[in-house]
């Protein structure tokens, strides 16, 4: 794509979330392909926003804070917006959840490449659509006691989700804390739920994508017991897994789900990249570690997710998904 393409696809987060005038930090790192981050600040300058371009190097492993200058500017009271374009994901980060704390708003944008701005891809999806469907979803997970997560590749998990809310995020700034502080992503398009930590048990089967590993040559299995990861089995992608757990992680980052979403977007192609790959219509991701910027109470060093590619998902035997396709109406 032309930087003339990229930057009008980078628009539409802007202008979702954005008015003239508006300061914004654009945190990104070598690991990240330059014209991406280069586009979206022209993006922004052709809207009247001021933005800050903050360049580090990559983090280690997700939800590690960025270097300390950049958690200094992120917490100015005249930053409007941060965008996390990297190479890691930093919503689980002790910055983020710092950040809701004080009532600031973030965008999502970690992996993304100039092929995932394609108009005909997830950036060009039809958003608000995607959120009157994912609304729906939200509903059936707010409204819920026990949700069910069913897969012929041997996934069997229940949790409770009871008293914990469903958010819809397609792209706008979804407000999480009283204060204001919230986010979304972009590309984007999901309905997640965090359920009560202690109460999942069953087995996790990613079989499509997950975090620090890409695309899956082989499953990564997790056997969880009263809400944690008791076991992680599979090849060499999953002992990339265990080593990450093993270097980076604490007690908490074994909290499992720590999330459990459903992909609402149709424009999503799988590419190997849990940016864009979680997010694909009717798939599952379901996370393990920290449940803070959730809403939940578990604070953890790390998170790590994966994505199981035609979930069936149920709560209190409603059937919310089955074989890829959303069966609400």
């Amino acid at each position: 794509m032309q930087m003339i393409d990229l930057v009008r696809m980078l628009r539409t987060p802007l202008e979702l979330n954005c008015k003239p005038g508006d300061k914004i930090l654009i945190v990104t790192d070598t690991a990240i392909d330059p014209i991406v981050w280069q586009a979206f600040a022209a993006a922004a300058g052709t809207m009247n926003i001021e933005y800050t371009v903050a360049l580090m190097s990559p983090r280690a492993t997700h939800a590690l804070n960025p270097t300390s200058a950049i958690c200094t500017a992120a917490e100015d009271p005249e930053t409007d917006l941060v965008v996390y374009l990297t190479s890691t994901a930093l919503a689980h980060s002790p910055l983020n959840a710092r950040l809701l704390e004080i009532g600031k708003r973030h965008l999502l944008m970690e992996e993304l490449t100039p092929a995932m701005l394609r108009p005909d891809g997830p950036a060009g999806a039809d958003y608000p659509a995607m959120n009157v469907l994912g609304k729906k979803v939200e509903k059936i997970f707010t409204e819920g006691k026990t949700i069910r997560v069913t897969c012929p590749n041997g996934t069997d998990l229940t949790a409770s989700i009871e008293g914990r809310p469903g958010r819809a995020i397609t792209g706008t700034v979804f407000k999480m804390r009283e204060n204001g502080g919230g986010g979304c992503a972009f590309p984007d398009g999901e309905t997640h739920i965090c359920p009560v930590e202690g109460t999942g048990d069953g087995r996790v089967v990613f079989d499509l994508t997950a975090h620090s590993v890409g695309a899956l040559k082989e499953h990564i299995i997790l056997t969880i017991e009263k809400g944690f990861v008791t076991k992680i089995e599979g090849g060499a992608q999953a002992e990339v897994w265990r080593s990450i757990l093993e270097k980076h992680g604490d007690a908490g980052s074994y909290n499992a789900p720590a999330e459990i979403a459903l992909g609402l977007n149709p424009n999503v192609k799988p590419v190997g990249s849990m940016r864009t790959d979680k997010k694909m219509y009717g798939t599952a991701h379901i996370g393990m570690g920290d449940t803070i910027t959730l809403g939940g109470t578990c604070h953890a060093k790390l998170r790590l997710e994966g994505v199981i590619s035609k979930p069936e998902i149920t709560v209190d035997g409603i059937k919310v998904s089955s074989d890829g396709k959303i069966l609400v109406d």
